[in-house]
């Protein structure tokens, strides 16, 4: 299990390398590699619609808590971490099969409304992949520089792949419960969250922000449309306030993938970006739990686990 979470660790690295490298090399060369995909996306619900939305999701996480806790094996404490996982993955899922019904008419002109489609959707992966290996650097050596300042709190996911590591060798269940909760942490962390959370901060918050410029003429909309990006930011780190000082470079983050859906209208490229560097993050938490008797390598990974 180390072996792999190591692998995979380590060609992310390599990617994060490679991208800082040719970014340089556009930048020298003049090249423009951010440019617009498709036309913007038509949200047509404004502040009041992210508050309503916001607050369904809230509702949704308390539903499904209370209807996982019928099933007898989740509500014991061998289960607890899978349990939270649970609620969250489940959550988000019903999220984000809702929402684009809710601003159709009809789930596909939803997605179209939110810039979940094309065209050219594998140019909006790989524009993903590059924006997360280029701001994952600076967004690790914020955290780091945060950590040396701040106490930390450790992540809620953190947590729970250390309680599942320790259940392990308790109760010798070999790697059950750890790769249990390790897989769940990727299916929740990696694939639901980045698209609900980008759902909701860049297709509806940022989206009804940006609309609130429109009246101003073109030269005079560059200020207010930052500004909408740091504000949307600002409420995006504090969603993972109780993993303090993590907001700190989490708001790094999100002021670099508001810069892609301002400049590409398109919410896939973002989708994509918070993924991959989500990916990474749990990895890191992973490798960390993994190597608790290893204080140097604990210590690195440390430094880039959320």
């Amino acid at each position: 299990m180390m072996a792999i979470v190591g692998l995979f660790l380590l060609i992310q690295v390599a990617g994060m390398v490679i991208m800082n490298l040719v970014t340089m090399l556009d930048w020298f060369a003049n090249i423009d590699w951010l440019l617009p995909i498709g036309l913007r996306p038509r949200v047509r619900w404004g502040l009041p619609g992210f508050f309503f939305v916001w607050l369904f999701s809230l509702l949704l996480q308390v539903i499904v808590m209370f209807a996982l806790k019928l099933a007898p094996i989740m509500s014991s404490d061998v289960y607890q971490s899978v349990r939270q996982l649970g609620i969250i993955s489940i959550s988000n899922l019903i999220f984000i099969l809702v929402i684009p019904l809710l601003l159709g008419p009809g789930w596909r002109q939803g997605c179209q409304r939110l810039g979940l489609v094309g065209p050219e959707l594998a140019r909006q992966v790989g524009l993903g992949v590059r924006v997360a290996f280029l701001i994952s650097p600076w967004v690790y050596m914020v955290n780091m520089m945060a950590k040396k300042i701040f106490e930390e709190t450790p992540h809620e996911v953190m947590k729970m792949l250390d309680r599942g590591h320790g259940l392990d060798k308790v109760q010798g269940h070999g790697v059950e419960n750890f790769s249990v909760t390790m897989s769940l942490a990727f299916v929740g962390a990696v694939i639901l969250a980045p698209m609900a959370e980008e759902i909701l901060f860049r297709g509806i918050l940022l989206g009804g922000l940006i609309r609130k410029t429109r009246s101003k003429p073109a030269s005079q909309r560059q200020i207010p449309v930052q500004l909408a990006n740091i504000i949307t930011s600002l409420f995006f780190a504090s969603l993972h306030g109780t993993a303090w000082p993590a907001p700190i470079g989490i708001f790094v983050l999100s002021l670099a993938i508001g810069k892609v859906y301002i400049m590409t209208g398109r919410l896939w490229p973002c989708v994509v970006a918070h993924s991959v560097f989500n990916f990474t993050g749990v990895l890191g938490m992973g490798a960390t739990a993994l190597s608790k008797n290893t204080d140097v390598v604990a210590w690195i990974l440390g430094m880039i686990s959320f």
